[in-house]
């Protein structure tokens, strides 16, 4: 294992020099910054940082690394009030992560809710499932600053409605080194007080915000409290709304402000919740340098009619670069995806619907209100595989279907996902009954039909040539010729990621 971390450091400080220069010849800032790299790669591979193995190579980088513990991130990890004890007796004044799982299930957890106390040298905490008495027992220790406090972490248990009372001692009222916060299933109605002290603040996550009562805040007041957040990159906010519940956030009757919110560093953008509450946030905001944003409207979307996000990705910088398209009609969502094929720019949208034909309108009616977004778009994919399981009535939606591909008037390659043993897909059947000039009105940048399946089995084409024969047959006699590949799968599917580490 050292031996291994050895070698990566020594190829990375030889890529690093010049000539024939050795790693002792390399300053402390310059190793230093080596063993950040190899601490962030470590993190994004693995989803840990062996940082031990580094202090047992030489003195030299031990020295270095304990002088900088917060940033190469040395802290000891604590699960247990005994834990805590033994890295306070083994290791000099490194800083501590406190982290566990309380649930009731495991008794011995609940002891590390006392090593709280140790605040002048907690650097994260990280506690999860909460049960009531828990969080009382926490905050009651939770009243006083501490000083090198860089993470915080709290979530509730499940379907718990946990409240942080609103007061100004949490954390004694000013946590001005804290660069993470995530709370998950917790009210805290104090948070715009906090927020307003975090001035280092990178990434906030907030799962579980409520949309009325105690510790909602209002769109108004949230982007208020982000635009003091200069530093911030990442940004969460889901909400806890039912999709049967009543928006308290109609779309499209409250106008939007005259002045926006920069946030100059943000680059991930998260938000999920009703439609009104997710337009009124970013009508409010600007974000230069963001690269991936994610929409997630998990109100009943009847009459989809959305105007102030089109607007916030067309301002956006990095997205008048997207130039591929992905929808895929799942069982009980949709999810488009508009992405760069270049590079790392995307931002996606979700729908809860149940129903292939429901989700082609939806998607029909977002081509139309979006045409500056889709007009230039070169690659379409299409994956209804979802719904392989519904009897094929291709000759239902057609009109959807049309009004969906008319807008991509620059679309040079159409991919549509096949399943295996399945008949071919809506989308098939509706392009061979396309024939004359009619061929040429839809996707008439038109060059190439990708089947796409897994790798191991390709689809049998077959059956889709022949389906596809008209229209095919009329691109050639209109000199818009259309040729029909087999590929593998090359689908991006949304992951769960971490943008800061």
């Amino acid at each position: 294992m050292k031996i291994s971390f050895v070698r990566r450091l020594l190829s990375t400080a030889e890529g690093s020099c010049s000539g024939h220069s050795t790693i002792d010849t390399l300053s402390d800032d310059v190793l230093l910054c080596i063993f950040d790299f190899h601490r962030r790669e470590w993190i994004r591979r693995v989803g840990v940082w062996p940082w031990r193995d580094l202090l047992h190579i030489c003195r030299r980088w031990r020295c270095i690394a304990f002088g900088c513990p917060h940033y190469l991130k040395l802290y000891p990890s604590c699960s247990s009030k005994t834990g805590v004890h033994a890295a306070l007796d083994i290791w000099p004044a490194l800083p501590l992560s406190i982290q566990a799982f309380l649930d009731h299930e495991d008794a011995h957890k609940d002891d590390i809710i006392s090593a709280l106390k140790h605040r002048d040298r907690i650097a994260e905490i990280s506690l999860k499932e909460f049960e009531r008495s828990q969080l009382k027992e926490c905050i009651a220790l939770m009243h006083e600053p501490y000083p090198v406090l860089r993470s915080l972490h709290l979530t509730a248990n499940e379907k718990k409605k946990l409240v942080i009372p609103d007061t100004d001692t949490f954390l004694g009222g000013s946590a001005p080194l804290l660069q993470s916060i995530h709370l998950c299933g917790i009210r805290f109605p104090g948070l715009p007080k906090l927020l307003a002290s975090t001035s280092d603040l990178v990434c906030l996550d907030l799962e579980g915000l409520p949309m009325t009562g105690e510790g909602h805040i209002p769109p108004d007041a949230m982007t208020t409290c982000l635009s003091e957040l200069t530093k911030l990159r990442s940004l969460t906010i889901s909400s806890c709304f039912l999709r049967w519940s009543r928006s308290p956030y109609p779309t499209g009757q409250r106008p939007p402000p005259s002045a926006h919110t920069i946030l100059p560093a943000l680059t991930y953008l998260s938000l999920q919740g009703p439609q009104g509450y997710l337009e009124e946030i970013v009508a409010r905001i600007d974000t230069p340098l963001l690269n991936k944003c994610r929409f997630d409207f998990i109100d009943e979307p009847t009459f989809f009619d959305t105007r102030q996000v089109p607007q916030f990705v067309c301002r956006t910088k990095n997205f008048k670069l997207l130039d591929g398209v992905e929808v895929h009609f799942w069982q009980t969502h949709l999810f488009a995806l508009f992405r760069s094929r270049t590079g790392p720019a995307e931002f996606s949208l979700l729908f809860q619907r149940s129903g292939l034909l429901a989700q082609v309108a939806i998607m029909e009616r977002i081509c139309a209100q979006w045409p500056r977004l889709v007009s230039h778009a070169e690659l379409l994919e299409l994956d209804e595989s979802g719904h392989y399981w519904e009897e094929k009535k291709w000759w239902e939606g057609v009109t959807q279907w049309l009004g969906l591909l008319r807008p991509f008037t620059a679309v040079h390659t159409l991919r549509i996902c096949e399943m295996i043993k399945v008949s071919p897909s809506h989308l098939v059947h509706i392009l061979g009954e396309l024939e004359g000039e009619r061929a040429t009105e839809v996707l008439p940048a038109l060059r190439t039909v990708e089947l796409s399946a897994s790798p191991a089995s390709p689809p049998d084409s077959s059956e889709t040539l022949r389906l596809l024969g008209p229209f095919l047959a009329a691109r050639e006699e209109w000199e818009h010729p259309v040729v029909v590949v087999n590929v593998g799968s090359k689908s991006k599917y949304p992951v769960s990621q971490s943008c800061w580490a």
